[in-house]
């Protein structure tokens, strides 16, 4: 998982959370497991989650044309502010 950073205005920053792409199906929990981790961190340091936005990356695993599959890849963009 990469973490990017951006500022977004006073008291305020995005972070984009990108998955890597193993080429099966992602894991929910795993992911945000991951976000909850570091959203906890960074709350040691007075940020608090104020909106989130995910984007799916890549789909794969499709089957005989019928639209099915799965997210390989995926990233999520964590809107945070301070205190």
């Amino acid at each position: 998982m990469t973490e990017n950073e951006f500022g977004a205005g006073p008291n305020q920053m995005i972070v984009v959370y990108v998955s890597e792409d193993t080429s099966g199906e992602m894991d929910p929990l795993a992911l945000f497991g991951h976000i909850a981790a570091d959203a906890e961190q960074r709350a040691l340091a007075g940020c608090r989650i104020v909106s989130m936005a995910v984007m799916p990356l890549r789909h794969g695993g499709t089957l005989m044309n019928t639209g099915g599959g799965f997210q390989t890849k995926t990233s999520v963009a964590v809107v945070y502010t301070t205190l």
